[in-house]
């Protein structure tokens, strides 16, 4: 008996041994951590813009090949100091690539500048020189781009360059008053003496306007300068700049109805732009700068009412000025 009981101890033992061999330390799980959506909004940015800026629109006429006895070129027509006050909408946006499209369209008043009007006989012996007072009428202008930005320096003072493709749109239309006679090499035979009025200030004498559509290409830079305060420059080269200029003599009824002659043109340019921008809270932002615009062209003036074309020559357009903005931020999700 006592040999059975043995034996029940020694397979009990057995039993609880194998037991413990298969109890195996099932490891502790935890939750992995899953990687954040994708977004697939883009960040966006809009504001408002006020520009204060300076224009000038320069052109000569050559008509000599119509008629030898002119002056080449025949006609200068120089329109200066115009002043122009302009609100602009601004946007921005940019998506989770780095693709981003920007652009801002703009619209204002002209006000102030004058207009020389001279006309020569060959050998630019000047026979008509005078001064009429520009008031009013408007500029509309517009730019869209698109492009990519590429982080330079990612660090504290963060740079990033941003290459883009776009087009701009840019429209003066201005209104002459009066005449006054300027000194000529002729004795004031055609208009009068000098300081004479031939045309009174009250009276519309002519009518410019100028529309420019333009190819840019360029790139923007942003610098961090400080933690809130970031440089943007802006630079676009203008290679295909398209003029169509309406030009309107209303006192001329020699030359039948306004607008009496058409120009056109296709030239080039650049457009300039600087600007410091001071994040006053996350999503609110301030900015001043400075901008300048150039186009140039050399074409055909289209006499249309009479049949005529003539050589259209370095007709410019500039404008100048400062301008200051508000925008706002945010992000779609």
């Amino acid at each position: 008996m006592l040999r059975a009981f043995g034996l029940m101890l020694l397979a009990l033992a057995i039993t609880v041994g194998h037991a413990q061999a298969q109890v195996v330390d099932v490891p502790k799980t935890y939750p992995i951590p899953l990687p954040p959506l994708s977004n697939p909004e883009p960040q966006w940015e809009l504001g408002l813009r006020y520009w204060y800026s300076e224009g000038s629109t320069r052109f000569d006429i050559n008509s000599q090949q119509q008629n030898p006895f002119l002056g080449n070129p025949t006609s200068t027509l120089t329109y200066d100091g115009i002043d122009a006050n302009s609100l602009e909408f601004v946007f921005a946006v940019r998506n989770e690539t780095r693709t981003f499209f920007k652009g801002f369209v703009g619209g204002g008043w002209l006000d102030n500048g004058s207009l020389d009007d001279e006309d020569f006989f060959a050998g630019q012996i000047k026979f008509s020189d005078t001064y009429s007072q520009l008031d009013g009428d408007g500029m509309v202008y517009g730019t869209m781009d698109v492009g990519q930005d590429f982080t330079l320096i990612d660090r504290k003072a963060r740079v990033v360059l941003s290459p883009f493709v776009g087009f701009n749109y840019w429209e003066e239309s201005v209104d002459g008053y009066g005449a006054r006679c300027n000194r000529d090499d002729i004795g004031g035979l055609v208009c009068g003496p000098p300081g004479s009025i031939a045309v009174p200030f009250g009276t519309k004498v002519i009518n410019n306007t100028a529309s420019w559509s333009s190819l840019r290409l360029g790139a923007e830079l942003k610098a961090k300068l400080w933690n809130r305060l970031t440089l943007r420059t802006d630079a676009a080269f203008l290679p295909v700049a398209y003029l169509w200029n309406d030009d309107s003599h209303f006192l001329r009824s020699d030359l039948g109805p306004v607008p009496n002659i058409e120009d056109s043109g296709t030239g080039w340019g650049y457009q300039l732009e600087g600007e410091l921008r001071l994040d006053v809270t996350d999503h609110w932002a301030l900015g001043a700068g400075v901008r300048y615009w150039y186009a140039q062209t050399n074409g055909e003036s289209d006499f249309i009412n009479i049949g005529v074309t003539t050589e259209l020559q370095d007709f410019t357009s500039e404008r100048f000025g400062v301008f200051g903005n508000a925008t706002y931020r945010f992000n779609t999700y």
